[in-house]
């Protein structure tokens, strides 16, 4: 085997090790299941950045990092081993079934494939982990269960869009930001981390606003300003550090989510779990909202260019004519056709100007008379300028009320000039 071959694999399974030990650390002692499991989300995202044809090393290495993080907290290998096979097994076939659906994983589609990822796998894997839990140590099973598959969910959704938007694999489709939207991002990211500090570390809110639970929304606002300003990568990056420091102040016995648990019986990990859950899959929505958005815009541009191109190329120009503004929207190559910017050409008046005086009645009776609909026949006509030969090949829609509603049509310009008798006296 190739030592490049397992060069990626090693990397992911360090990163597993270092965010499991930092996953132990930050929960503190803990009977069955962890609160924190961050890991699962490194999982998640080692599977979706590797071909599968490459999963097998990884998830040997994958295991084997969980078994040398139990080895070093001095836990039971055996049931490392068991609980590591379990969640990354149950993890790989998550993710090897959102991949063979035939759509891509990018945008919402990327947003649903996580979902379906992150809940599949955290409530199968949690159900054999809780099943084990209530039949060896005689834990409670719904219990261990809730713990068990939220602490994989919240993980999976922090750090698989992380790693997926910072790689080749791309949740969303990003170009450059522009300047002002970059400082703009950056400012509204710093006051994410402002906000962030006084919501879980600061007496600044009881004391200046009389409030304290209240100010853990306003990191939510800002970090859906640096989603829309920056993109996928910027807001899984602010979900990412606001995760962090909520995580480290909680540990520390700090912010509202530890005196909410003093007001009644709960855990202040699993409010906050449920907090950052929020968060993240706020920040997924708005970037594949963004991302579709964008992607429309990329695509009517791209058709768009296509149009005017083959417009160009045959000599042809497309209109609309609005029959209550008496305005028209012209695609093609208006201004070498014509002679005209299409800026001067946007009234019927001013389309007019530009035709044979003989033509003129005839071509405003054909678009605002509407009487025809569907069943007329090409026009030629002549412009006045040169007294070239176009044909008109248009037709009208009408609306509920049979009322002209709009008329669309080409104009054709020939290649060559027929005789001006012959072009000028043709009628409909």
């Amino acid at each position: 085997m190739k030592s490049n071959y397992l060069v990626a694999p090693l990397a992911w399974a360090v990163v597993y090790f270092l965010f499991g030990f930092a996953s132990h650390e930050l929960n503190g002692a803990f009977i069955a299941s962890g609160y924190i499991w961050l890991p699962a989300g490194i999982t998640v995202g080692a599977l979706l950045l590797t071909p599968t044809a490459r999963w097998f090393p990884l998830l040997v290495l994958l295991v084997a990092a969980q078994v040398l993080l139990g080895w070093v907290e001095q836990r039971d290998l055996l049931r490392m081993m068991l609980f590591s096979l379990n969640e990354i097994g149950v993890a790989a076939i998550a993710v090897w079934l959102v991949r063979r659906a035939p759509f891509p994983m990018e945008g919402l589609y990327f947003v649903r494939g996580l979902l379906l990822i992150g809940v599949g796998a955290s409530v199968v894997s949690g159900i054999f982990g809780a099943g084990w839990f209530q039949v060896m140590q005689g834990v409670s099973f719904w219990q261990t269960l809730r713990i068990w598959s939220l602490s994989d969910l919240v993980g999976i959704l922090i750090m698989t869009p992380v790693l997926a938007g910072w790689s080749q694999f791309r949740a969303t489709r990003s170009g450059g930001i522009a300047r002002t939207e970059f400082l703009l991002g950056l400012a509204s990211f710093a006051a994410m981390v402002l906000s962030a500090y006084v919501a879980f570390d600061s007496d600044l809110d009881r004391i200046i606003f009389d409030i304290d639970f209240a100010t853990t929304y306003v990191p939510l606002f800002f970090l859906a300003l640096v989603t829309i300003l920056w993109g996928g990568r910027g807001g899984a990056l602010s979900v990412a550090v606001l995760s962090l420091m909520a995580f480290v102040y909680n540990s520390l016995g700090r912010g509202p989510f530890v005196q909410l648990v003093q007001l009644h019986s709960s855990n202040a990990l699993l409010e906050l779990q449920v907090y950052l859950a929020v968060a993240s899959l706020l920040s997924l929505l708005i970037s594949a909202l963004k991302t579709t958005r964008e992607q429309l815009h990329e695509d009517v541009a791209r058709w768009k260019n296509e149009v005017e191109l083959s417009l160009s190329a045959s000599r042809q120009l497309a209109y609309t004519l609005d029959p209550q503004k008496l305005s028209f929207t012209w695609s093609g190559d208006v201004e070498t056709l014509l002679g005209q910017p299409a800026a001067r050409v946007q009234t019927l008046e001013q389309v007019l100007k530009l035709i044979s005086p003989l033509d003129q009645a005839r071509l405003r009776q054909r678009w605002l008379d509407g009487a025809d609909g569907d069943e007329r026949a090409d026009m030629p006509f002549r412009l006045q300028a040169g007294g070239e030969v176009v044909l008109d090949m248009s037709r009208s829609l009408l609306d509920a009320e049979d009322r002209l509603a709009v008329v669309a049509g080409v104009w054709r310009f020939a290649d060559a000039q027929p005789d001006a008798p012959n072009a000028a006296g043709r009628s409909e």
